[in-house]
């Protein structure tokens, strides 16, 4: 959600607590849209698992007409690890014009000078006719990692909003063959669209399978 789910710039599955994939900031399923052409955002977020360790992550990203360029940067401690994600976001059809909008995304995280993953996925985002405050986000494709080569990809994602300025999220992502991840959290909008997430998660990896992530979205 971009200003939904954004899922940060691709899927890497390594010693990180988390896995980042790109496109939905502190929410991992991405949906269709994409930030206003000709304009930029930055969503950053600070992550506490369960395991000790902890993340801050930043995503910048600008759009030129329907295309959106975005580089995902993030950080962890015990051990010290970063990481480096570059994205292109192509939007097919805009959700906020249509009952239905697609967009196509591809990107890769590098750590170290090294590539940990490539990615490539479709975003759907379905809102019901005369239900407005509903959202429906889907993501399908395949990502490729050194250890375990392509996979597919499957996440989802519902978005209802409770009042103008506050929406509830939950979802779920889940690569064919690997960690399962579900979050579900509040977003608070301010101005200008602007906004602060607060977000509470559970993964399948065992040192470190909960955290808690809060987060925020400013425009430029």
């Amino acid at each position: 959600m971009r200003a939904g789910l954004v899922v940060a710039s691709a899927v890497a599955i390594i010693a990180w607590p988390h896995q980042a994939h790109a496109g939905a900031g502190a929410y991992l399923v991405d949906d269709a849209s994409i930030t206003p052409a000709g304009h930029c955002q930055i969503q950053s977020w600070v992550q506490a698992f369960s395991g000790g360790q902890k993340a801050l992550n930043t995503l910048p990203a600008c759009s030129t007409g329907p295309v959106e360029w975005s580089l995902g940067v993030a950080g962890q401690n015990h051990p010290y690890q970063h990481q480096e994600s570059p994205a292109v976001k192509w939007m097919l059809r805009d959700p906020s014009a249509h009952p239905w909008g697609v967009a196509v995304n591809v990107g890769a995280t590098w750590s170290n000078g090294h590539v940990l993953s490539r990615n490539t996925y479709a975003a759907l985002t379905w809102t019901p006719e005369g239900q407005q405050d509903w959202a429906v986000n889907t993501d399908v494709g395949g990502f490729w990692s050194r250890d375990r080569h392509w996979q597919t990809l499957l996440g989802i994602g519902v978005k209802y909003k409770l009042t103008e300025h506050v929406a509830i999220v939950a979802e779920h992502i889940h690569p064919w063959v690997g960690q399962a991840t579900t979050q579900a959290g509040l977003r608070w909008i301010f101005r200008n669209n602007d906004s602060v997430d607060l977000i509470v998660g559970h993964g399948s990896v065992a040192s470190h399978d909960r955290w808690m992530t809060v987060g925020l979205n400013v425009g430029l």
